[in-house]
C-alpha cells in the first residue's frame, strides 16, 4: 500500500543522526510545547507534498470536505491507520481525545485559542467533524505542517494516563519512539511494514540537541552527524570540505521590515499611531524602499536560493497571488537612490517632519540571527540617500510589548514562518481583524479585510486578496524583504539528498525521505 505518493525504498542499514539547536521545551506532550517540532513518530490529519508543499493525504486523513460556508469540516481517516506498540487502529475517538488534550489549560501551541472555540464530533469510527464559529477556508493549514493538532492514542491514555505519553508516546507515523536523554537527544526506530508502505533507508534516526553551531559543524565534518542545521553565515564554511546545503522545495519563511503604528489612519488617536513620523508620508515610504539594494542585502543575509518578496504574506501557493505585482516589483521597488532622493526632496524631508528620524530595531529571534544585520544594512543604505535613522537595540519581547501596547514608534523586522495562507497572513499583519496591534490603519484595507471574513466564494476571495495585496504594494505600506527556504547541511559522503517542502514550523520534515549514499 502507498499513501500520498510515498513509496517503498531500499532496506535499512544504519542510524541517521541529525544535530539541531535545542528545543524550547523538552517534552513528549506536544501541546505543552510551542509546536516547533513534530516527532517523526506522530502524525497530523493532513500532510504536505514533499515537492510542492500542497496539502495531501499522506497523514491520517484519507479525505476531507467542508460545507458551503466553510464552518464545518469533515475528515475521513485512513481505515488502515494504526498506532505503534500494539495500541490498535487510529479512530475518530483518538482524534477527539487528542483535540481535548490540545485545548487544555496547559496548552502552549500558537493558534490553539482558535481550537477552543470549535466543537468536535466523532461521526463514526473513521469520521470526525469540526464545527467552527466562523467561516474558515484555511482550516487545513492548522492540520498540516503547522501542526496545531497531532494525534495520540486514546487506548494508551486509558491504560497508562499521561505517564504513558511521557514515557513512550505511541504514534502512527513510520517511526517509533525509542527514548530520550533530556537536554541531549531523542531517538526513533524505523517501523517494519508500516501501514502507509513507507520504508526509510535506515534503522534509526536520532536528533541531538547541540547549542553551538560550530560544534554542529564539527560533528558534520567528522562524520558524527548526517545532517545539521547551521546559521547561513556558517553554511559557506560547511561547503568547503565537500558538504552539501539542501534547501526546502518551497519557501519556509517570509521576512520583512514593518512600519509600526496606524500611520495610514487619518483619524487615529495621537498616542496610537505613527502619523507624526516620517513614514506617514507615502513618498518617504517609497524612498525607503527605493534606497535598498535588495539583491546585495539578501546575498549577505541569506546567500543563494532566496527570492525577493513583492508583498509580505503573498505566496504563489495560496489564493490572492498576483503575477502582475510580482512582475512589477523591480519597476516599483527596484534599487534607485536618485529616485529616492528626489522623492525625499518632494516631500520636504527632513524639515517638513516633526520626527524625521526613523528608529530601526536591532533585535534577534531564535531561528533568525540575521535580523540584527538586516537592520544594520538597511541603515547603511538609508544613510546614503539622506534618511536619518536611529538604531534601537531591544529584545524581541520588549518590541512585542510595545507593539501590543500601541506605543511602537519604530521599524521592526518580522517573519512569517511557516508561511501562512495569504488570507490569514494579510489580516494579521495589516488589518484590525486578526491582530489589532499590527493594524496600519488603512480604511480601504480594513474594509477589504471585513469582506474577506464573510466571503466564502473562492473566486471572490481571490479577487479580494489581490485587491488587498495591490493596496499594500501601491502604498508602499511596508519594506518587503525575502522568501527564504529552510536549509540543512548534510555530510556529502553519507547523504545523497532529502526532499522536504519547508511547510513545518521548524522547516524540516519528511525524514523518511533522507536519501543515503
Amino acid at each position: 500500500m502507498t499513501v500520498g505518493g510515498l513509496t517503498n525504498t531500499a532496506s535499512a542499514e544504519e542510524k541517521v543522526v541529525v544535530a539541531v539547536s535545542p528545543l524550547g521545551a523538552d517534552s513528549n506532550l506536544y501541546w505543552t510545547t510551542a509546536g516547533a517540532f513534530i516527532f517523526p513518530s506522530m502524525q497530523t490529519l493532513v500532510g504536505n507534498d514533499a515537492q510542492t508543499g500542497k496539502y495531501d493525504n499522506s497523514q491520517l486523513a484519507e479525505s476531507w470536505e467542508h460545507n458551503e460556508d466553510f464552518t464545518s469540516w469533515t475528515f475521513k481517516l485512513h481505515p488502515a491507520a494504526k498506532f505503534s506498540g500494539d495500541w490498535g487502529p487510529v479512530t475518530a475517538a483518538d482524534v477527539v481525545h487528542s483535540f481535548n488534550l490540545h485545548i487544555g489549560e496547559d496548552a502552549k501551541l500558537s493558534g490553539i485559542s482558535n481550537f477552543r472555540k470549535m466543537e468536535i464530533t466523532a461521526v463514526d469510527h473513521h469520521t470526525v467533524r469540526f464545527d467552527l464559529p466562523n467561516p474558515t477556508p484555511n482550516f487545513l493549514f492548522s492540520h498540516a505542517g503547522r501542526g496545531s493538532l497531532v494525534i495520540y492514542s486514546k487506548a494508551q491514555f486509558d491504560a497508562e494516563g499521561l505517564a504513558g505519553y511521557e514515557d513512550a508516546p505511541a504514534g502512527s507515523g513510520p517511526f517509533e519512539y525509542k527514548g530520550r536523554e533530556v537536554g541531549q537527544s531523542l531517538t526513533f526506530s524505523t517501523i517494519e511494514d508500516h501501514w502507509t508502505g513507507v520504508r526509510p533507508e535506515f534503522d534509526e534516526i536520532e536528533f541531538r540537541w547541540v547549542g553551538e553551531p560550530s560544534t554542529r559543524l564539527a560533528m558534520l565534518s567528522a562524520g558524527e552527524a548526517h545532517a545539521v542545521t547551521l546559521p547561513r553565515d556558517l553554511q559557506d564554511d560547511a561547503a568547503e570540505p565537500g558538504q552539501k546545503v539542501l534547501s526546502s522545495s518551497e519557501g519556509a519563511m517570509q521576512s520583512t521590515m514593518l512600519f509600526t503604528g496606524q500611520f495610514m489612519n487619518p483619524e487615529a488617536e495621537e498616542n496610537r499611531d505613527a502619523r507624526t513620523y516620517a513614514w506617514a508620508d507615502q513618498r518617504v515610504r517609497e524612498a525607503v524602499n527605493r534606497a535598498l539594494d535588495r539583491d546585495a542585502i539578501l546575498e549577505v543575509l541569506y546567500g543563494e536560493g532566496v527570492r525577493a518578496l513583492p508583498v509580505y504574506t503573498m505566496d504563489p501557493r495560496f489564493p490572492g497571488f498576483s503575477e502582475e505585482i510580482a512582475k512589477g516589483f523591480d519597476d516599483a521597488y527596484g534599487y534607485d537612490p536618485k529616485k529616492a532622493m528626489a522623492l525625499l526632496a518632494e516631500a520636504g524631508y527632513p524639515d517638513a517632519f516633526d520626527n524625521p528620524e526613523i528608529p530601526l530595531v536591532v533585535t534577534s529571534l531564535a531561528g533568525n540571527p540575521e535580523f540584527a544585520q538586516m537592520a544594520e544594512l538597511v541603515q547603511a543604505y538609508l544613510d546614503v540617500v539622506g534618511i536619518k535613522t536611529q538604531m534601537r537595540e531591544q529584545d524581541w519581547a520588549t518590541g512585542n510589548t510595545a507593539i501590543r501596547g500601541f506605543t511602537a514608534d519604530f521599524v521592526t523586522p518580522m517573519r512569517n514562518a511557516p508561511v501562512r495562507p495569504s488570507a490569514l497572513g494579510v489580516q494579521i499583519f495589516f488589518t484590525k481583524h486578526a491582530s489589532p496591534h499590527l493594524d496600519i490603519g488603512d480604511p480601504e484595507l480594513n474594509d477589504l479585510g471585513g469582506k474577506l471574513i464573510s466571503e466564502t466564494d473562492p473566486a471572490t476571495r481571490d479577487e479580494v486578496l489581490k485587491a488587498m495585496f495591490t493596496r499594500i504594494f501601491d502604498s508602499y505600506a511596508h519594506i518587503p524583504m525575502a522568501t527564504v527556504p529552510a536549509s540543512v547541511v548534510v555530510n556529502g559522503d553519507l547523504v545523497e539528498g532529502w526532499n522536504f517542502p519547508g511547510a513545518s514550523s521548524s522547516g524540516l520534515s519528511h525524514y523518511h525521505l533522507i536519501d543515503l549514499k
